[in-house]
């Protein structure tokens, strides 16, 4: 943010933020844009995979809200400039997401645009946010132009392992814990090496890690259950990662280190998901304590057998039947209301 707001002040050039695939981009534009409406400064942005160059503009008059009519590309700089003068004099902060699919030639029309200045100040200041391999992009030789206007660029890294720890406590902490269950701190260390420090992945982690505490009742949450459900996330994913490293549940304190890029789309939209999503559409029908009692309820799901036994896509199934029977139980219920209300 210190780059970022350090880069609004100057009103010139390109702010670039690069970050490998979970590394908080996305996060970093909200935040941007949460800063630009809490300063009264005008933002847009343009996200659009392997944009033709001569969609650039009209993408960012359309960004910008501007109903542009004429065509050609010195018509469309004209009426974009007398457009900006009119209502954002002040300039505008421009964020292209997804940067690193832009060619060289899209990229040169964003430069082309920064060219309009107000009283020596631009009209539209840039913010190329994108993968780690834009930095590539930019260093060519024929992004010279671009690259000597680039006033401020920041890296996003992965989480070292005190960061991945403070920033798992802090959002549990956020949510309400307040140290119930107990969580062993070796688990971070298992964390850290399974998601290399990456937010995204950690998210997902502990979100699967949560709820099978959950659902297995536990009140201490130990290094062995972490790695039983990176196990299972690891056998979820099947041979989609046919190629990743197993994980070696040894008995030592970290687990063998695999290549988890491997996985990561497989991750995303895995069986575990629809398990927390389930979770999360019951807990606003029923209520978190209602379900819990339901869960507990040996009629309707044996939450007290081994994990071994039960596996993800079993749980699903279960979850899956009773979500439908509590749908249908409210929707008759509903109707019975309107009934007897009529």
């Amino acid at each position: 943010m210190s780059y970022l707001i350090y880069g609004l002040g100057q009103r010139e050039g390109f702010i670039v933020i690069t970050g490998d695939i979970g590394t908080g981009k996305t996060l970093t534009i909200q935040a941007i844009l949460d800063y630009l409406s809490t300063h009264h400064i005008q933002g847009a942005r343009i996200a659009a995979a392997n944009v033709r160059p001569d969609e650039v503009l009209s993408l960012v008059a359309a960004a910008l809200g501007m109903s542009v009519q004429v065509t050609g590309k010195a018509n469309l700089l004209g009426e974009l400039e007398r457009a900006l003068l009119k209502k954002h004099a002040h300039g505008v902060l421009l964020i292209v997401d997804e940067a690193q699919t832009f060619s060289v030639e899209a990229l040169e029309e964003l430069r082309i645009l920064s060219n309009m200045s107000h009283k020596g100040k631009a009209l539209v200041q840039i913010a190329l946010v994108g993968q780690s391999n834009l930095r590539e992009v930019l260093n060519a030789p024929q992004m010279e132009q671009l690259h000597q206007r680039i006033i401020a660029w920041h890296q996003l890294e992965p989480f070292k392992h005190e960061e991945t720890a403070d920033y798992i406590q802090h959002r549990l902490k956020t949510a309400g814990w307040a140290g119930s269950p107990t969580i062993d701190p070796e688990i971070y260390t298992e964390v850290q090496e399974w998601t290399r420090g990456i937010p995204r992945k950690i998210n997902i982690l502990m979100d699967r890690f949560l709820l099978y505490g959950y659902l297995e009742e536990k009140v201490d949450l130990t290094v062995e259950d972490i790695r039983t459900v990176i196990n299972e996330m690891q056998n979820d994913v099947g041979s989609r990662a046919w190629n990743a490293p197993a994980y070696v549940n040894n008995g030592s304190t970290s687990p063998t280190s695999i290549d988890t890029s491997l996985i990561d789309s497989a991750i995303t939209d895995d069986v575990g998901n629809r398990l927390i999503e389930l979770e999360r559409s019951m807990s606003e029908w029923l209520g978190v304590s209602e379900m819990q009692d339901m869960l507990i309820d040996q009629e309707h799901f044996d939450i007290r057998r081994p994990s071994k036994e039960i596996g993800l896509s079993q749980r699903v199934e279960r979850l899956e039947r009773l979500f439908s029977k509590i749908r249908n139980q409210a929707s008759a219920s509903k109707s019975i209301t309107k009934k007897s209300h009529n």
